[in-house]
């Protein structure tokens, strides 16, 4: 999954005045915009918006931000007072009832841990445990250990849902989920709804490694976001063209650990309960960030050629496209002009 704590990376970056880590400004007539730092990272919401419109846009991105932070207090691994932590203490001994939005995302979560034949797993929390202890120790686990965890790793059979009910059952003592790798994504998302649901049509959130971007500029042009590659010369860029789309990055550029003088990433397949090898960067396009952020770390896991296989054959996924890093492939129907 991705990183340890499953956060996205700071690869892509806004243009058309979209960044910065200022908590307000306004980088050109007609454009709103506000950062925060939540979920591990800094996000940046921008608007368009005029002058007069500028009170209603300031509310807007206020109660965007407000919805974002909501969830972030369901769904953080990271404090033992959440949604979350509740569910990996109690529902083993018993069904633990959920709100809407940890419901939501766990069900979404379990049907692309089918989707993608089990690379992305929201219970892979016994293995990122055990893979950071190893990073702590220097020591790799035993293969032992790691035939351990596996046993509790299976969001498809080992997770038992109530629809009815919202409860959440762990099937198996001693799991874990973590839903770093949805969760920001998910929240991009219902920031974009409170946006639209405020008459802010034409907008982009970014947090970290991820942006969507609904409707147009200030300037009624494609909001333009760089895909940076670290492992090119002088960090090579993808300009792309987004509307109505959302980007997402993962990689491990910037998180592993190293043992014995040799790099694991931080990437855990949920699969073999090991590091995977090769996935340098990965940036998935899709109609949503739930989406492009559980898929972006699935790519990582499955390579180029095997995401590629399961995105085509599945109608949900007909809009996505991936981009590998070192790999030409992907972005083509997004890729702006050079004079962009």
């Amino acid at each position: 999954m991705k990183r340890f704590v499953f956060f996205a990376f700071a690869s892509l970056v806004l243009l058309s005045g979209c960044g910065g880590k200022s908590a307000t400004t306004a980088p050109s007539s007609n454009l709103y915009k506000a950062t925060k730092e939540m979920m591990g990272t800094f996000v940046t919401i921008t608007v368009v918006a005029t002058d007069a419109e500028q009170p209603k846009a300031q509310q807007a991105v206020a109660n965007a931000f407000d919805r974002m932070r909501r969830i972030e207090d369901l769904m953080s691994i990271h404090r033992d007072d959440t949604e979350l932590a509740h569910v990996n203490r109690e529902a083993f001994a018993a069904p633990v009832r959920v709100s809407d939005d940890t419901y939501e995302v766990i069900r979404a979560s379990i049907q692309f841990a089918k989707d993608t034949e089990g690379a992305f797993d929201i219970t892979v929390g016994p293995l990122v445990k055990l893979w950071e202890e190893a990073g702590k120790t220097g020591k790799l686990p035993a293969d032992a250990e790691i035939k351990e965890a596996l046993t509790r790793v299976g969001a498809v059979d080992k997770l038992k849902l109530d629809d009815k009910e919202k409860t959440v059952r762990f099937m198996v003592r001693d799991m874990s989920i973590d839903l770093g790798g949805i969760a920001k994504g998910y929240a991009v998302d219902k920031a974009i709804e409170v946006l639209r649901a405020e008459g802010m049509n034409n907008a982009v959130v970014q947090a970290g490694g991820q942006v969507t971007a609904i409707g147009r500029n200030a300037d009624g042009k494609k909001w333009l976001v760089d895909v940076r590659n670290f492992f090119r010369a002088n960090g090579h860029f993808e300009r792309l063209e987004l509307e109505n789309m959302d980007v997402a990055t993962s990689g491990d550029y910037e998180r592993f650990v190293t043992i014995d003088g040799r790099r694991y990433s931080h990437i855990i397949d949920p699969r073999t309960g090991r590091p995977v090898e090769g996935a340098s960067s990965v940036s998935i396009i899709a109609k949503d960030g739930a989406t492009a952020d559980a898929w972006s770390t699935a790519a990582s896991v499955l390579g180029f050629n095997k995401a590629t296989e399961l995105l085509r054959k599945n109608d949900r996924y007909k809009d996505c496209q991936l981009l590998f890093a070192g790999c030409t492939q992907g972005f083509s129907d997004y890729l702006a002009p050079e004079n962009n």
